[in-house]
């Protein structure tokens, strides 16, 4: 499931997935994240996401420069630089493997 939001977003600091959520990717498609192919991101997280995730996109995560943005919800990671090849070890080690991509995750300052 793909959807897209509009401002404001505000995304909610949980911690764990609680019971009937469903664990949600968010892709930033801003015009800034756009430069850096968010769109093949999103197509990415699209074709090869588990069928209980769900897919989100926002027209911005506030993070300009930085992209491509996607943040996983369920523990608030967010990944920052992220190419489309870079996906499938997102979604196998972080989305199947509940163990984050140390080297990609970006620190809000």
């Amino acid at each position: 499931m793909t959807s897209e939001i509009e401002f404001p977003i505000e995304l909610p600091a949980i911690n764990q997935i609680l019971p009937g959520q469903r664990e949600r990717v968010v892709v930033c498609r801003g015009r800034s994240c756009c430069k850096y192919q968010a769109e093949k991101v999103f197509e990415q997280f699209a074709q090869n996401l588990p069928s209980h995730v769900e897919l989100m996109s926002v027209p911005c995560l506030g993070q300009c420069g930085n992209g491509s943005m996607v943040v996983v919800e369920s523990d608030q990671t967010w990944y920052s630089q992220v190419h489309p090849q870079e996906v499938d070890l997102v979604i196998r080690q972080h989305i199947i493997g509940k163990s984050p991509v140390v080297e990609m995750i970006y620190h809000r300052k």
